[in-house]
């Protein structure tokens, strides 16, 4: 299984060079050597930097803007067993889409998509049983336990963030 870390924005230069949006939290994912997909194409990263909140990236196999840009619109992929090792309490976002949702031993609803990078913590948008979105903060005081391996996240008084 293939896990989306970046999309192609824009071309960057006449070299071939693209600007990427990063997806990662990984700093070392796109350095020097680091081998990434776009579609099934295999390529390596020759060089990145970063520019005004993007990343530029100069791939191996593409020394012209003409080509790279049937790049723009891509998602930039990566096999899964290549994401690396996370801390203790941190969660991939993709593994968290769906996991079951319990407050106070109920069942409430699921885990519909997680918003990153907009807020100080990450928030996960709930959807209830009864259709409705609940926006949690992730904080410790609020995710009591995650779970990934039974599909279940435990959340503390879910009803007060409606």
């Amino acid at each position: 299984m293939r896990i989306t870390v970046a999309e192609v924005i824009t071309t960057h230069g006449i070299k071939g060079n693209v600007k990427v949006k990063s997806f990662s939290d990984y700093e070392k994912r796109f350095d020097k050597g680091s081998k990434v997909y776009i579609g099934d194409e295999l390529l390596t990263i020759e060089d990145s930097f970063d520019q005004k909140g993007l990343k530029v990236i100069k791939f191996v196999e593409y020394n012209d803007i003409n080509d790279s840009l049937k790049l723009v619109g891509k998602d930039i992929t990566i096999e899964e067993e290549d994401l690396g090792e996370l801390k203790e309490d941190e969660f991939y976002i993709y593994k968290l889409i769906g996991l079951d949702t319990y407050s106070n031993g109920q069942k409430v609803g699921k885990v519909k998509d997680v918003i990153s990078g907009v807020y100080p913590n990450d928030v996960y948008v709930i959807e209830t049983t009864d259709n409705k979105e609940i926006l949690l903060p992730a904080l410790k005081t609020v995710i009591k336990n995650v779970d990934i391996a039974n599909n279940k996240i435990e959340v503390d008084n879910l009803r007060d963030y409606e």
